[in-house]
């Protein structure tokens, strides 16, 4: 059932070290958000990243939470390539999780939740995945996955019974020494699935592709901190990833509402003050408000 999702041309990680002084305007290096706490710090950008949970962070403590956890990841075991499970609706914990994986030069498998438990357990046995990070909610369905498929760890934002709290990721090394997620360059990426009569399928967007959709996103959205970005459950979890980060990258809000993200959630975008959204491709949907 599915293939192995290091396919399709991922092959081996590579690291290479990379100038500091690299001129940011190409765009991120080593996963969407290599380089944004950086950059967002050189050019004092700020803006918020919220969900309909209320949860709510700013944009360079959300790109510092992604470093720091993603050299969380790499001490407790992750390698570049490795395939990492997500279970969590789409909010800010979904994103944190999506970043945090590909930061740490992980492969990031969001799980949908409408996919029935056997689809969930097909897929993460196909992808031979070790970990899983979830909403604290949707602990339990984790650890009966965990006990049904090879995932040995269950990291949870939350307290959840049996689990590990993702803020253990945030500790310093104890030795002061390990990997850092904003120097590195790996062919990580997004690995999609679909529940067939012949098993489950597995889709990889790689690196390179989420990089060329976010110069074609920069190139026709021409974002600017005055912007409000939607991200709802209606749009492709590689256009998701792509655009929010995006958005952060040129200082503009982020939202991850309740609703879908295509023609009908636009009373819902007027609401907000959303600019851009849409779904399957983002576009303008709305007047800037200037802040």
């Amino acid at each position: 059932m599915g293939g192995d999702p290091r396919s399709g041309g991922l092959g081996p990680a590579r690291i290479r070290l990379i100038d500091a002084g690299t001129d940011d305007e190409a765009g991120p290096v080593g996963s969407l958000t290599g380089g944004l706490l950086d950059r967002l710090r050189r050019r004092d950008l700020r803006a918020t990243v919220v969900d309909s949970r209320g949860n709510s962070t700013d944009t360079v403590i959300f790109a510092g939470t992604i470093e720091r956890a993603a050299a969380g990841l790499s001490r407790r075991g992750t390698h570049p390539g490795d395939v990492i499970g997500i279970l969590a609706p789409v909010s800010l914990d979904r994103l944190t999780a999506v970043y945090t994986v590909m930061a740490a030069g992980g492969i990031a498998l969001p799980l949908e939740l409408d996919s029935d438990l056997e689809t969930l357990i097909d897929i993460l046995t196909a992808s031979d995945v070790r970990l899983l990070l979830v909403a604290a909610p949707l602990s339990e369905v984790a650890l009966e996955l965990a006990d049904r498929s090879r995932v040995r760890q269950v990291i949870a934002f939350g307290d959840a019974p049996e689990t590990t709290p993702f803020g253990e990721l945030l500790l310093p090394s104890p030795d002061g020494s390990g990997y850092d997620p904003a120097r590195g360059l790996f062919h990580n990426g997004l690995l999609g699935y679909q529940a067939t009569d012949n098993g489950v399928c597995t889709t990889l967007s790689p690196h390179d592709e989420l990089l060329n959709m976010f110069h074609r996103f920069s190139a026709s959205l021409q974002l600017t901190s005055d912007d409000t970005v939607a991200v709802g459950p209606g749009m492709p979890e590689s256009v998701r990833a792509v655009l929010a980060a995006l958005a952060m990258w040129n200082g503009a809000a982020v939202v991850a509402p309740a609703g879908g993200s295509g023609q009908g959630a636009r009373g819902g975008f007027s609401a907000l003050d959303v600019t851009v959204g849409g779904c399957p491709t983002p576009a303008r949907v709305g007047p800037v408000h200037h802040r």
